[in-house]
């Protein structure tokens, strides 16, 4: 890609920004769209060329590709809204037991059609996630995976595994029939990142949990916190690198969102929180990265989180392979640079241990 085009995916990804260089829309090519669409932020796209009244500016089939996308998220969040509903509904004895995470709260919280959500992500103690499941099981949900829009069950190997090395179970199945959404997901996770063990920080999120919109989630600051855990989580082990979904832009968007909505003074006793629970690294890892790719102008910000990584030069470069107890870095510092990337498992090198 051009540095122009580049430059364009950004401003277009960055709904909270009022600036739009309208001397980059004619660089609108299919590849700023390709890139909008593997990143899940057409739906996005759209909204800041409709509020900065540019979407005569682009090509005819840029626009209206952008646009279907932007009409059928609206319409798969309507039926994503039915399925937090019923999903309350089978849950509702349990309070205090879980707490829904991610889209769940945050598709109520962008414009509409901004973001749409695939499946619901529950957060359970570890000694909840056998009840949580029976549950599910009881109402109509089959543990599983969706291939060619059908449904197969998974085998006990799958599913113990998935529990011993992720911190998650096999995703769990509802054939709900709704439009753009014919079967319910629901994962449940117990684990903060690939490390299976903060059942001390679990046990807090959830005992401070709160209703929010009818929603049973975290608090604003342990959601916050959660979702750069899982951010990190994703972004820092090798097989979501591999799968090129370690860095996939609408997940990073969630916190640019959170974080622009943050003054100064939330974002430092958001850090002095995250510190508390031994979690201040990973949140600056996310925040930095956030704050480049959308090109936040917080330096006040910016500079707290590198100095909480100080003296670990590598931590924003890091990849873990839990299965192979490896661990890896990028070659290439510059994170726009490996945003676009083709391949970034390409520019991994082992670390070798002395």
């Amino acid at each position: 890609m051009k540095n122009e085009e580049k430059q364009l995916f950004k401003q277009l990804c960055s709904f909270r920004s009022e600036q739009l260089d309208e001397e980059l829309l004619s660089y609108a090519t299919p590849e700023v769209l390709g890139h909008l669409f593997f990143n899940r932020m057409q739906g996005i796209a759209y909204g800041v060329l409709k509020s900065s009244g540019c979407l005569g500016a682009v090509n005819r089939e840029f626009r209206n590709s952008l646009k279907g996308a932007y009409e059928q998220n609206t319409e798969k969040n309507k039926a994503f809204f039915r399925c937090l509903r019923f999903l309350s509904e089978v849950l509702r004895e349990r309070d205090g037991k879980y707490a829904m995470l991610k889209g769940a709260l945050l598709c109520g919280m962008y414009p509409q059609g901004y973001r749409t959500s695939n499946d619901i992500d529950l957060l359970v103690r570890p000694r909840d996630v056998t009840e949580i499941g029976d549950v599910l099981i009881s109402a109509g949900f089959r543990q599983g995976s969706i291939r060619e829009g059908r449904f197969v069950a998974a085998e006990r190997k799958e599913i113990i595994e998935s529990k011993m090395l992720r911190g998650e179970t096999v995703p769990y199945f509802f054939e709900i029939g709704l439009p753009h959404m014919r079967f319910l997901e629901v994962d449940i996770n117990f684990s903060l990142d690939y490390k299976n063990g903060e059942t001390d920080i679990l046990e807090h999120m959830l005992n401070n949990s709160t209703e929010i919109g009818g929603i049973i989630t975290l608090s604003k600051s342990d959601f916050f916190i959660h979702l750069c855990c899982h951010l990190y989580k994703e972004a820092t082990t090798l097989p979501w690198v591999e799968m090129k979904r370690d860095m996939t832009l609408y997940k990073y968007a969630d916190i640019y969102m959170l974080l622009d909505g943050m003054s100064n003074e939330d974002i430092r006793k958001l850090f002095k929180w995250a510190e508390s629970l031994a979690l201040e690294k990973l949140c600056a890892f996310a925040i930095l990265q956030t704050a480049e790719l959308f090109n936040m102008g917080i330096p006040t910000v910016t500079a707290t989180a590198k100095d909480l990584l100080h003296g670990d030069e590598t931590f924003l470069q890091r990849v873990i392979s839990p299965r192979e107890k490896k661990t890896y870095v990028f070659k290439t510092k510059d994170i726009t640079a490996r945003f676009f990337m083709h391949d970034r498992a390409a520019d991994l090198e082992e670390v070798k241990e002395a």
